[in-house]
């Protein structure tokens, strides 16, 4: 799974869109972006024509500007058009990117069809292939690393072999933080 990392060489380019979704559902008496057990995922795709071409996620402590702002910059590139909604955190990174647009989710996110599909894509992959996950950033990342390669069915696996011969050796220690 660590072969699936990023490389941090291809940014989000064009248009993109990003959001944060709860992990594991929503807990009980909690509302909003709050969650004590569950996990904070932010998710950002680049749309070319009709679809989505790429798709980065990361697993967040809290929705704030400065983590919303690390993800985004690590993920896409500063001249990108990016569309989100209205959360609060996303206000101070209008600084950072002069193309982002801020409009309102809508009703169960009708603004956002093509992330939320994205998302729900990853959510029932989640739950059918896996069902219980301890380190999820992991698997955001094959998920990703799959999804980012699905037009390449042919290369993949080789890509995924050089990939992992070529990478540092990992101790058990580093595979369990």
């Amino acid at each position: 799974m660590k072969a699936m990392d990023s490389s941090g060489n291809h940014k989000i380019d064009g248009k993109a869109e990003v959001d944060e979704t709860v992990v594991g559902g929503q807990e009980e008496g909690v509302k909003g972006r709050k969650n004590n057990k569950k996990k904070l995922v932010v998710f950002a795709i680049e749309k070319k024509g009709k679809g989505v071409s790429r798709v980065y996620g990361k697993v967040i402590r809290n929705s704030s500007s400065k983590e919303l702002g690390a993800f985004m910059r690590d993920v896409i590139d500063k001249q990108t058009k990016i569309k989100i909604d209205k959360w609060r955190g996303y206000q101070p990174l209008k600084q950072d990117f002069e193309n982002l647009v801020q409009v309102e989710s809508g009703k169960k996110g009708r603004n956002f069809p093509e992330l939320h599909r994205t998302i729900m894509g990853f959510k029932g992959w989640l739950r059918g292939m896996h069902h219980q996950v301890e380190h999820l950033q992991s698997y955001i990342d094959e998920y990703c690393y799959r999804f980012n390669r699905s037009f390449m069915k042919e290369g993949i696996f080789e890509n995924l072999l050089l990939r992992m011969v070529d990478a540092q050796p990992i101790t058990y220690k580093q595979l369990i933080c």
